[in-house]
């Protein structure tokens, strides 16, 4: 006789599926209780008190995928003591049509169930001999002697990788302990380990650019492909041209990236600075430079998962005036003896300015550089040895300079105090 194990669910937690223990040769297939797991249960019914209760039927087998079918009905009854002594009880209640592999893996669940649950002495074959039945509260799937489950992928743990291959990827899925090959479309996996019948650790080849699925093949033939088990191979990218491929010391300038595979670039640096991406496609990109540290030759290099390339890129000297070196500041500033003030001096040009300054100041006021394109005239002008009201002349000279380059410019600036 075929069934050697026959048990009911019980009214505590249950797992996903029972793996059946490898059976001697030549003994008997061992049968596996068709359940739900109790999470998946807790997420239909939302409650658990002591946990559910599982009914299980089975209707057979699906005439399109070949898989296990049925009908579970969830119970569980929550209770509670009231004033007084009192007390209620609830029963909540739900079922769902639920798709098994040949393993004993859910595939799919559907809420409310449509099925019918059949009577407990429904059996059913499929075409290899493999039975399912109904026993008790419970539904059994038995194989045929010698029947291997076609392997199912579920997930791949990486979904893209560079087309020159080596990406390690975990599969997860179903059927995986007889496995004798994993495949990236038509290409074999590098290698690949079999860690579990769930698992697998596969490391892909070099394949072409583009989408494919990955697969497993067993004794029982090959995986159905589907959404869950793709994975992309990214070229790797090149660069062509720059332009331009100089630009100055202060960044902020648009520089074009010429060549193949950029649509996939995540990563432009400069330098080693991230450059911002303004426009990109496949044979061209636009980044805004970033400053540099100093004049002389930086790398830009560009980054994808299917690798990286780089080109030179060279920051020159700045412009010391840009548009021109001038004063922004009034040349004229007013105090009151006695009373705290401040005025900003700034200048603008091609590169920040250093500023000082000659001339007399009343006691208590004080001209110091910002170090940031600006100096305060502060202070609080009290007397000293003569009054502090009067006008005070001084010669301010904003100083741009970039390694040898020197530009200066003066403001006579006139601060009166009343």
């Amino acid at each position: 006789m075929r069934r050697m194990v026959t048990a009911a669910v019980g009214l505590s937690v249950v797992a996903a599926w029972l793996v059946a223990v490898p059976e001697a040769a030549g003994a008997d297939p061992v049968p596996v209780q068709l359940v739900l797991g109790q999470g998946q249960a807790f997420a239909i019914l939302g409650y658990s008190c002591g946990g559910i209760q599982e009914t299980v039927t089975t209707g057979g087998f699906d005439p399109v995928s070949g898989y296990p079918t049925g009908v579970v009905d969830l119970r569980t009854t929550c209770g509670g003591s009231g004033r007084g002594g009192g007390y209620h009880s609830t029963t909540y209640t739900a079922s769902a049509d639920v798709v098994w592999d040949l393993t004993g893996a859910t595939v799919s669940v559907a809420v409310p169930a449509l099925g019918t649950p059949t009577g407990p002495g429904f059996t059913a074959y499929d075409a290899s001999g493999n039975e399912v039945y109904n026993s008790g509260p419970s539904a059994f799937l038995l194989l045929a002697p010698g029947y291997t489950p076609v392997p199912r992928v579920t997930a791949v743990s990486v979904a893209q990788g560079p087309a020159a291959g080596g990406t390690a990827v975990t599969v997860t899925g179903t059927g995986f302990t007889a496995a004798t090959a994993v495949s990236f479309g038509s290409v074999p996996a590098a290698s690949f380990t079999v860690t579990s019948d769930t698992s697998i650790t596969a490391v892909a080849p070099a394949v072409p650019p583009g989408t494919v699925d990955v697969t497993v093949t067993s004794a029982g033939g090959t995986d159905t492909t589907g959404p869950a088990d793709r994975f992309t191979f990214v070229v790797s990218p090149t660069i062509t041209s720059l332009s331009p491929a100089s630009g100055p010391l202060n960044g902020g300038n648009p520089v074009v990236v010429t060549g193949t595979g950029l649509a996939a670039v995540t990563s432009v640096t400069i330098g080693g600075a991230y450059a911002a991406v303004t426009s990109q496609d496949d044979g061209s990109l636009t980044v805004t430079a970033p400053p540099g540290e100093s004049v002389d030759g930086a790398s830009l290099q560009v980054a994808s998962v299917g690798g990286s390339a780089s080109a030179a890129y060279t920051y020159t000297a700045p412009d010391l005036c840009g548009p021109g070196c001038v004063f922004t500041s009034p040349a004229a500033a007013s105090a009151s003896t006695g009373v705290p003030f401040s005025f900003t001096v700034a200048a603008s040009g091609g590169v920040t300015p250093s500023f000082t300054a000659k001339g007399r100041l009343p006691s208590g006021v004080t001209f110091a550089d910002d170090f940031d394109g600006t100096a305060t005239l502060s202070g609080m002008p009290v007397a000293g040895r003569r009054p502090a009201a009067g006008t005070y002349r001084l010669k301010v000279t904003a100083t741009f300079a970039y390694g040898t380059a020197v530009k200066r410019v003066v403001q006579h600036l006139v601060l009166t105090v009343t």
